[in-house]
């Protein structure tokens, strides 16, 4: 039953005298460094072993977050199954979704897949000067509207269902093009 002390008996008796117990097994030095535990209040604790405590606390991470990284198990798996593993498929890394050479090449890793919607971030029977571009970021006249518009490379009274490969490419899939903006001033 919710709030009948169950958490406070696992966590503030059992787990915090566990912790306790263990850390009185290390030298004064280095208990220094440990978190200190008061005993609980308990008359009597027997046969406690050694707890790995984990707290009912939601995860930090992230999407690729799993239990093998948070408890850092993973790299001790992904060693094991590259050294006695069959097929053989190479280095530990392999095994790794946090690493590009052995994450999903779909997903990357995430879990699923994200793609843009095309149809609902540009109005093809439009031109640039017309609001093509229909996300609100590269709305006609803010700065990212002004890298296509100034470019050079698109007529900007040009519908974008007339445009070539070429220019689809450029506008869709081009980075790391250097060009100077020649921007109107006043």
């Amino acid at each position: 039953m919710s709030g009948s002390g169950k958490s406070s008996i696992v966590f503030g008796t059992i787990a915090t005298e566990s912790q306790r117990q263990l850390n009185e097994t290390y030298s004064n030095y280095i208990r220094n460094f440990l978190p200190k535990y008061r005993q609980p209040d308990a008359d009597r604790i027997e046969n406690l072993s050694t707890s790995v405590i984990i707290d009912q606390k939601r995860l930090g991470g992230n999407s690729r977050s799993t239990l093998g990284t948070i408890t850092d198990i993973n790299p001790i798996i992904r060693l094991l199954f590259s050294r006695i593993g069959k097929p053989e498929i190479g280095g530990s890394n392999l095994f790794s979704v946090n690493d590009p050479t052995g994450m999903c090449p779909d997903c990357h890793g995430i879990g699923r897949k994200v793609t843009l919607d095309l149809d609902k971030f540009l109005d093809k029977s439009k031109s640039l000067n017309e609001g093509a571009i229909l996300f609100p970021t590269f709305a006609v006249g803010t700065w990212y509207w002004n890298l296509y518009s100034f470019s050079g490379f698109f007529d900007n009274d040009k519908k974008l269902e007339d445009y070539t490969a070429e220019e689809w490419d450029k506008l869709l899939y081009a980075k790391d093009i250097k060009f100077k903006m020649d921007m109107p001033t006043g």
